[in-house]
């Protein structure tokens, strides 16, 4: 018989391959080969298990947030070399494209998409506030590469692509200016 985590496992490789429609309880009973009762053993329903993915992803995102800035030893510019490095454990566009997309139409993945983009803006911001010393710089800056990974979900990007966006992001950093005392934030 198929975990729990055997089922979660599945079902977020198969919305990362297909996207939710490729969530689909016969095919990943299947691919795990085992009957469907398997899953109505773990699982009160469809909803249940679609909610239990997205909780499980939420909860790797920002943990491999909270590893990379805990493994950074350094701050500032070294910590945000440090971050490009581990970029790919820390994005998989595959899943964030299949949630942004199932988000536009539900309120639970809205919630859990918001909360990865809230984890992840406020890690950028931390390290951002080590590089630059006035807070709403820092929060300007924070969004740029924020901006940059939401964007990379929308459009086909490479992991290599992305990771060289963001290593000339880090060279440019130095030269980013404080805002004006009237900017907003």
């Amino acid at each position: 018989m198929a975990s729990r985590d055997d089922w979660i496992a599945a079902g977020l490789a198969a919305l990362a391959e297909e996207g939710l429609p490729g969530v689909r309880i016969d095919r990943i009973a299947a691919g795990l080969g085992v009957s469907k009762g398997s899953f109505h053993h773990h699982f009160d329903g469809a909803a249940a298990y679609r909610l239990s993915l997205l909780e499980r992803y939420e909860t790797q995102a920002v943990a491999a947030m909270e590893r990379a800035t805990a493994d950074a030893s350094a701050g500032g510019l070294e910590q945000l070399d440090a971050l490009v490095a581990s970029l790919e454990r820390l994005y998989d566009a595959r899943i964030e494209t299949a949630l942004r997309a199932w988000a536009i139409h539900d309120a639970d993945a809205q919630r859990v998409m918001a909360g990865i983009d809230r984890a992840r803006l406020a890690m950028l911001q931390e390290i951002w506030a080590d590089i630059v010393p006035d807070p709403r710089t820092a929060r300007t800056a924070a969004l740029i590469p924020h901006l940059i990974v939401i964007g990379a979900s929308a459009s086909p990007t490479t992991a290599q692509d992305l990771a060289a966006v963001m290593r000339l992001l880090a060279r440019v950093a130095p030269a980013i200016p404080e805002l004006p005392g009237d900017a907003p934030i």
